[in-house]
């Protein structure tokens, strides 16, 4: 019992000390002063217990004077709410300001900056730069492709030179005139020299087509003659468009189901990209393709206008 009235005593007296210490003046930057002890304090301000009796309003903290800033600053409960308003001397600035300080370290994996002068050609050796070349690559070797079909051209002879040459190959063949293949036609066999015993060889080459007009067709010899047609009529894509009116104004003849005079002894000859039509007549025609009624079996095929590569109207006797 004698033990806890001496703990109540010590607390008591520490109380009364703290009381004690926070009382006194509490000056405001406006010049008036606050006399009594603290009573409250929070982030808004503080609360005086006045000596003359009551409580003052909240003051806030910028109301205060630096000096009794100061002083509140020094007692550990209060310090965090002072010290944000509370101005510091010219040797505490310099003295955060050094806390403050960044330093700035190296990075280990900094990638290092490239000491020559960049050039066209180094900025293709990297990886975006390889990836460009070989899709630019690959574009010149499908467009000498599709060149080559069109023009009638050796494949790998186009395709290669698009490699080497990008883009001047593919130009200089496109510029070139489609190649067709033609031959003169005989009959019998004689020995190599022979003029008369030369025959089924065939010529391949630029051939330029002869203008015409309407069905007009290439001078042929009689059907029973030996010697058959002497110029087939070959009409080559890039000299000539296939389209309808192309075929409608061209091959009037070859629509009617009862051929006429000049094209019952005639067969028309479609080579495609890939593959080789014979037929006598054009059954039907649509802004896209043709149909044809072959020669052999009077089957009915369409064919596109864009794989179309030549048209050849030939004696039905001639050989290939």
């Amino acid at each position: 019992m004698r033990g806890f009235c001496c703990i109540c005593v010590s607390v008591l007296w520490v109380w009364t000390l703290t009381l004690a210490g926070q009382a006194g003046e509490f000056r405001l930057a406006n010049g008036n002063t606050l006399r009594g002890e603290l009573a409250s304090a929070d982030e808004d301000g503080l609360v005086v217990k006045l000596d003359i009796g009551g409580f003052s309003k909240r003051e806030a903290w910028v109301n205060f004077s630096q000096e009794t800033l100061k002083e509140l600053a020094k007692d550990r409960k209060i310090a965090p709410l002072v010290e944000p308003f509370v101005e510091l001397s010219s040797e505490q600035l310099k003295a955060q300001e050094t806390k403050r300080e960044i330093v700035v370290r190296d990075v280990p994996t900094r990638l290092e900056r490239p000491g020559e002068k960049l050039t066209l050609a180094s900025a293709f050796m990297t990886p975006v730069g390889l990836l460009i070349l070989a899709v630019l690559l690959a574009a010149n070797l499908y467009a000498g492709y599709e060149i080559a079909l069109f023009r009638q051209q050796p494949t790998l002879l186009v395709c290669g030179l698009s490699l080497v040459l990008p883009v001047i190959a593919p130009l200089v063949f496109i510029s070139l005139p489609t190649r067709v293949t033609y031959g003169t036609e005989g009959e019998g066999e004689g020995e190599p020299g022979s003029g008369a015993g030369a025959a089924g060889r065939k010529t391949t080459g630029m051939v330029a087509q002869k203008p015409s007009s309407g069905l007009a067709l290439a001078s042929l010899e009689k059907p029973g003659s030996a010697a058959g047609p002497v110029h087939p009529q070959i009409f080559a894509r890039g000299e000539h468009t296939f389209n309808r009116r192309f075929f409608e104004t061209k091959f009037a003849g070859f629509f009617r189901v009862v051929p006429g005079e000049a094209e019952k002894d005639m067969v028309l000859v479609f080579r495609t990209v890939k593959q080789e039509y014979t037929g006598r007549r054009i059954s039907r025609i649509s802004m896209n393709e043709l149909h044809l009624v072959l020669l052999s079996g009077n089957q009915e095929v369409s064919i596109s206008f864009a794989e179309m590569t030549t048209v050849q109207i030939r004696h039905k006797d001639a050989k290939t």
